[in-house]
């Protein structure tokens, strides 16, 4: 069924939604598989810059917390969408089982 937002609501358009938010979820952690480790040390600021080196490596675990928490979220929604996905289709099943058996009794 098309929507006039054009949107589709159907099990199939559900289960692709499903599968490419949850793929999205893996493809940001495929691309930052090591964004809390950096190459960059302390000793790695020099000595005159060495106060502002743990701002930037607590930057780093900050923003490797936040791609998770993301994944995390995006991996939650899939799953939702999946789970709405299977109601979609046992509403369909249901209602299509109630309108042939009235059919039937005409």
């Amino acid at each position: 069924m098309s929507g006039s937002g054009g949107y589709t609501a159907s099990t199939e358009a559900i289960a692709t939604a499903s599968k490419k938010v949850t793929q999205l979820g893996k493809d940001l952690l495929d691309a930052n598989p090591d964004l809390a480790t950096t190459e960059v040390t302390k000793e790695g600021f020099g000595r005159a810059h060495q106060d502002h080196a743990q701002k930037y490596l607590d930057g780093a675990k900050a923003l490797s917390d936040s791609v998770n928490g993301y994944n995390g979220a995006l991996t939650t929604f899939g799953s939702s969408l999946e789970q709405a996905g299977s109601q979609y289709a046992g509403n369909e099943d249901n209602q299509y089982g109630q309108i042939y058996g009235a059919g039937g009794t005409l």
